[in-house]
């Protein structure tokens, strides 16, 4: 059985489930699968706690890093490591944390199978350069998103739906934002090849990398009152015919891109809250990074 570092996001995780990580800490070491067991807060981030154990990877054999949270925690991981060393290819594996309740030998179970089964796959490592907030660049996986939290309801129609999911999603983005939109929607233009876009009132945005032959893509929430945005996407799940899908666009992406966003207000870039400002990045494909398939029994 190949032993791993674990990084574990509890900002994820409510607090009347904090208890169950030391039952899943003491199983794992009971395996002889832990070489540390890391737990990241508000105070102390995942790309922190995820720099700290690259710092250590120089001088170890080649071991995988367990990320137990979503896939912003993955691409904080994945950041840290590669902010730190660019030529480092650590495989990484997500274990999804849901707002549902939680076995602990299930999900114990399922990390040592995966661990067991060591399914490796090569993903598209992509990375955006330039103020994001500020100079520098940023990695990520399978997706970056601009703005608040909006997967859940993002138009890809044939996701599955969490109600639960999404209305946090919604009333924690009413909550914080205020209920004025055009307080928090921004205009960006987009040009990639010999298309250039402009797009007004977006209340979030996800560039998306294609994989397995299919193409890459954005898509958008635009500003829509919030009951006609949730019909509009009740009414493309069921299949009902709307090209414009109102609220919602998906655009097809050609890479390189260059983005520039004009006069963004107190959102957040893949999870990370931004300053007020304007800000301008290009989007580009550096290779692959490893990452291991969550596998069940």
């Amino acid at each position: 059985m190949t032993s791993a570092h674990f990084i574990i996001d509890t900002t994820l995780i409510r607090q009347k489930d904090l208890g169950s990580l030391d039952q899943i800490q003491g199983q794992l070491t009971a395996a002889q699968v832990v070489t540390s067991f890391q737990k990241a807060s508000t105070q102390n981030p995942v790309y922190s706690l995820a720099r700290k154990v690259a710092k250590t990877l120089q001088t170890e054999e080649v071991l995988p890093i367990v990320v137990i949270g979503n896939p912003a925690s993955l691409n904080a991981t994945l950041a840290a490591i590669l902010d730190f060393d660019a030529s480092m290819r650590w495989p990484l594996l997500l274990i999804n944390w849901s707002d549902k309740s939680h076995s602990t030998n299930h999900l114990v179970k399922q990390i040592l199978t995966s661990l067991n089964n060591q399914t490796i796959q090569q993903v598209p490592l992509g990375l955006v350069t330039g103020s994001v907030p500020k100079q520098g660049k940023q990695y990520f996986l399978d997706s970056f998103q601009v703005g608040p939290d909006f997967s859940a309801i993002l138009p890809k129609f044939n996701q599955k739906f969490s109600w639960k999911h999404a209305f946090h999603q919604m009333f924690s983005f009413w909550g914080q934002a205020s209920r004025n939109q055009n307080k928090i929607s921004f205009s960006w233009t987009l040009r990639f090849g010999h298309t250039y876009q402009n797009h007004s009132k977006t209340l979030g945005l996800q560039i998306i990398l294609g994989q397995n032959g299919v193409a890459s893509e954005i898509r958008l929430v635009n500003q829509l009152p919030w009951p006609q945005l949730m019909l509009t996407y009740l009414r493309g799940k069921k299949g009902v015919e709307n090209p414009s899908r109102k609220g919602f666009t998906t655009i097809p992406l050609t890479i390189p891109a260059d983005f520039h966003i004009q006069d963004i207000q107190s959102v957040k870039t893949d999870g990370r809250l931004l300053q007020s400002g304007a800000y301008s990045f290009t989007m580009t494909i550096t290779g692959t990074y490893p990452i291991m398939a969550v596998t069940e029994n």
